[in-house]
């Protein structure tokens, strides 16, 4: 059984946002699962509308109503084309991210376009893709294609960090029907220094052949330990810079998902979305699911 039965899709109206709801429809009807739409209205939007129209004191209503107008007819337009369950709207006001993260913990699954109706904002304070990111701990699934009914082809880097098997489960799960491949790029420890060293490049080489032989092991190991999910995952390792290579692969394998874990292995990266995480999940020409371990 899918761990993903409650999806909730947060909207603003934006051109993306639209895209992932209906990327979300698209999932539920796979899934099987229930879908709400959520759109927050801002608290201090409203009260500076208020304060600016002190004649108009109906002015805030209507915004909610225009909201809730919207929102509705957009369920509508998503039930007829994706064919998914009824879709439950909701409009709340309150500050955007914190009732997202709110309403997040009744979901399983949190489905976001990758930027707002304010790509200039986006850029000098982050999205809100990502300051949901460094605050939920559920998964997030950040949308940028046009979708289509179901995943096809789906990457997750692996680092063998907790996160590694939970990413490998989730895509199991949330794509049954894609080819999965499972990706760990590593780069030989000490490597610049062992150049600087005039150690032989034979040797160097070898070194690298040998943690290559390693990778594809414990990779492999990690496949058998998710249980049978683990046989429809094409294990590959490449010698690299983790991100780059991650994005590379994505590319030639024309995949329309990566599933990541959030976090890095280092103290500092546990405090914020990793280092990795953060350069795909903004340089990622598709879909782009973080799970937490």
């Amino acid at each position: 059984m899918s761990p993903f039965r409650k999806l909730l899709c947060a909207s603003d109206f934006s051109e993306d946002a639209s895209l992932a709801a209906r990327r979300a429809a698209f999932l539920a009807a796979a899934l099987g699962a229930e879908l709400t739409l959520l759109h927050v209205v801002s608290e201090p939007s409203l009260r500076a509308l208020r304060e600016s129209l002190p004649g108009s004191p109906g002015a805030g209503a209507m915004i909610l109503d225009d909201a809730r107008r919207l929102l509705d007819g957009q369920a509508a337009a998503l039930r007829e084309t994706s064919g998914a369950a009824p879709v439950t709207t909701v409009v709340q006001t309150g500050q955007v991210t914190e009732e997202i993260l709110s309403a997040s913990e009744r979901a399983d699954l949190l489905v976001l376009g990758a930027h707002g109706q304010n790509p200039l904002r986006d850029m000098l304070i982050g999205t809100t893709a990502e300051r949901l990111l460094r605050k939920s701990k559920r998964p997030i699934l950040v949308t940028r294609m046009d979708p289509a009914p179901r995943y096809r082809r789906v990457l997750v880097p692996v680092d063998f960090s907790a996160h590694s098997a939970a990413a490998m489960r989730a895509a199991a799960r949330i794509a049954p029907d894609a080819q999965l491949t499972a990706l760990h790029v590593f780069e030989l420890p000490f490597e610049g220094k062992l150049w600087l060293a005039n150690i032989a490049e034979d040797e160097i080489h070898r070194l690298r052949s040998q943690a290559r032989a390693e990778a594809l092991r414990a990779l492999i190991d990690l496949a058998a330990s998710i249980g049978p999910d683990g046989e429809r995952f094409t294990p590959a390792v490449e010698h690299g810079q983790a991100a780059r290579s991650i994005l590379a692969r994505a590319r030639e394998l024309d995949a329309d998902l990566i599933v990541i874990g959030k976090h890095g292995r280092s103290k500092f990266e546990e405090l914020l979305i990793g280092s990795v995480t953060r350069h795909v999940l903004s340089d990622a020409r598709c879909d782009v699911l973080v799970v937490h371990a």
